[in-house]
């Protein structure tokens, strides 16, 4: 009986601390039922340490990228050409022809002399070319004395500008001699003369083988040949030549001028 009670008293025991309990049985001689209450575990601790420290290594940053772009080239813009100069012509020899009118005063004139005239021209350099010419004049000449005279010239007329020009003035100078005839009838002097002369003029051509010219010249001149012996040709103003007077005598050295206008065809 008393076995059982001890059974019954651990059932309910165990019932009621079945939560906390275990049974324990303990067989010694004899059954023995206890209830025996579990003591708890001691707690877990759990440190939680920080994790450590994460150190990221970054490698160092690349050099920086230079780059060198070259300077561009310069831009050579040409300056606006200029209108081009229409290229020179090249020089041509060349031959030329004229014809022209003339007009002169001598010395101490009293009237007006003219007459007309014909010319070579020979063009050799571009700023160079060589006349000759014959030309005649007629009227009073010295002291109102019927005159006419025959003179042939050699001249070189050196031209200014480019030998393409249009329009150009020349310088001129060269040698000359003349025949004359002074008087009428039986009272005639026939005097010749030497001398040189100088002037200048202007060309224009209007077209390429046709020139239009003027010029002004000055002779000075020596007569070379003998005068009439008379006495009364020294004084007689409508024989002699000029260069006379009864104080005086003659003298052989005169000078005057001639002024020409005339054409000349090129080839």
């Amino acid at each position: 009986m008393a076995r059982l009670v001890s059974v019954l008293v651990a059932v309910a025991t165990l019932t009621l601390a079945a939560a906390n309990a275990s049974a324990q049985v303990y067989v010694h001689g004899g059954i023995s039922v206890g209830a025996a209450f579990a003591v708890p575990a001691p707690p877990v601790v759990v440190y939680d340490y920080a994790p450590p420290p994460v150190y990221v290594v970054q490698p160092p940053a690349p050099p920086p990228v230079v780059v060198v772009r070259p300077a561009p080239p310069p831009v050579v813009r040409p300056l606006p050409a200029a209108a081009a100069a229409a290229p020179e012509e090249p020089f041509e020899s060349e031959f030329g022809i004229g014809a022209r009118v003339n007009a002169g005063i001598t010395g101490a004139e009293a009237g007006a002399m003219g007459g007309g005239g014909l010319f070579l021209r020979l063009h050799t350099f571009p700023n160079l070319q060589f006349e000759l010419a014959v030309d005649t004049f007629a009227g009073k000449g010295y002291g109102g004395a019927m005159r006419s005279e025959v003179p042939v010239e050699f001249s070189a007329l050196w031209f200014f500008g480019n030998h393409s020009q249009r329009f150009r003035l020349f310088l001129l100078g060269g040698i000359g001699a003349s025949w004359a005839q002074v008087g009428e009838f039986e009272r005639t002097d026939e005097p010749w003369y030497v001398g040189a002369l100088a002037g200048i003029g202007v060309e224009w051509r209007p077209l390429d083988w046709l020139a239009l010219e003027t010029d002004i010249r000055g002779f000075i001149r020596q007569r070379v040949n003998e005068r009439p012996e008379d006495p009364a040709y020294v004084t007689d103003p409508m024989w002699n030549d000029g260069n006379c007077d009864e104080e005086h005598g003659c003298t052989d050295l005169q000078g005057g001028g001639t002024l020409h206008l005339g054409t000349i065809l090129y080839f």
